[in-house]
């Protein structure tokens, strides 16, 4: 599952992409330029009470004693960090990722590592500021069965740019194994042009297979909603043609959130399968990448660029989900890039994964 606005302005984004997670300069005064960076802008979400722009705003990262990033305020609990060993060269998972969902997710609180984090911001010194190495917390909670192949459940993260805010991404995953339509169009050619073959495939389009996002909402510490994006249709993170991961498979999703106007349109791929070190334990699943555009990076003062999709960022955003298929799809790994951190004035990229497949029991009050 998982943007840039003020500070009380948030995705993955499980991620969904979670986790699951644009940019603008404004004068105070002249020759003065502070840049501030939201995290909506990652998540794709926009405060319901102001309007969409063509651009966004983010945490003001101006101070050179930014204070890190911890549980110690906030509804998601602080983990038992403990040790986080290396696995063996030889550890291999105790169970492998399949291409079909197994059972749902275990409920209750993650550990995480936040393995790097760095954002740019031009008009600060130091203009690009690096996170180190730390263990974090990550709740599951949530899983209803709602049929027998749809079940959903939520995710709980640390914003990773407003400290004390949690971001909660909803995912539904649908492992509906019928295809009206599955058949192989063999490559053929056409006077001097070869055509390659293709996989048609057609599922109902009311009860269709995937990984999908459903709602992307940050709070703060106090528990109140910051900021939400809820697409009117789930947001399609991973394809489940006919109940299966299938790699390399392309894909394009749209997420359109009615009270705001906010837009995500994903260009994915589904990867093949990767491993993740939990702190010793080898943990596989399938990887799902997500180039993502924004209604909020596209330039109305451009029309022809808006219309080609150009983003004001030099890159738009890169969002990847490591889902663990065996274990009910549970994100165990996440990483986001927004823009070109060489280039753009505003950027920033991060990577985490899961520190242990074992979590501690939820507490009440995120029950």
């Amino acid at each position: 599952m998982t943007q840039l606005l003020p500070k009380k302005s948030l995705i993955a984004v499980t991620v969904l992409v979670a986790l699951f997670s644009a940019a603008c300069v404004k004068q105070d005064a002249p020759g003065v330029g502070i840049v501030k960076f939201d995290s909506s802008a990652i998540f794709g979400i926009t405060p319901k009470e102001k309007p969409v722009v063509p651009d966004f705003e983010v945490p003001d990262l101006t101070s050179d004693d930014l204070p890190p990033l911890d549980f110690t305020e906030r509804v998601l609990p602080k983990v038992d960090e403990g040790p986080c060993p290396e696995a063996l060269l030889t550890a291999f998972p105790k169970k492998s990722a399949t291409p079909q969902v197994f059972g749902t997710p275990t409920a209750g609180l993650y550990k995480w590592k936040r393995k790097t984090l760095a954002i740019k911001d031009a008009a600060a010194t130091p203009p690009i500021k690096s996170f180190p190495f730390a263990l974090e917390g990550r709740a599951v909670r949530r899983i209803v069965t709602e049929g027998d192949h749809q079940f959903t459940f939520e995710m709980l993260a640390p914003d990773p740019f407003i400290n004390g805010d949690t971001v909660i991404t909803s995912f539904l995953v649908n492992t509906n194994p019928t295809l009206f339509v599955d058949r192989r169009v063999d490559s053929r050619t056409i006077g001097v042009v070869n055509i390659p073959g293709t996989d048609v495939r057609v599922a109902d389009p009311s009860d269709a297979p995937g990984v999908f996002i459903t709602a992307i909402e940050v709070q703060d510490a106090s528990g109140t909603r910051v900021s939400s994006f809820a697409p009117v249709q789930p947001m399609l993170v991973l394809p489940l043609e006919g109940g299966i991961v299938r790699t390399g498979q392309t894909f394009r999703s749209v997420g359109i959130d009615a009270a705001t106007g906010t837009a995500v349109m994903n260009d994915g791929v589904t990867g093949r399968t990767s491993r993740v070190d939990a702190c010793g334990e080898i943990v596989e699943g399938y990887v799902v990448t997500l180039h993502q555009t924004l209604s909020s990076d596209l330039d109305p003062a451009d029309p022809a660029g808006a219309a080609a999709g150009t983003a004001l960022n030099q890159e738009t955003r890169e969002v990847t989900y490591t889902f663990a298929t065996q274990y009910g799809a549970l994100p165990i790994a996440e990483s986001l890039s927004i823009g070109d951190i060489n280039s753009d004035e505003v950027a920033a990229l991060g990577k985490w994964e899961l520190g242990a497949l074992t979590p501690t029991a939820l507490p009440d009050s995120l029950k």
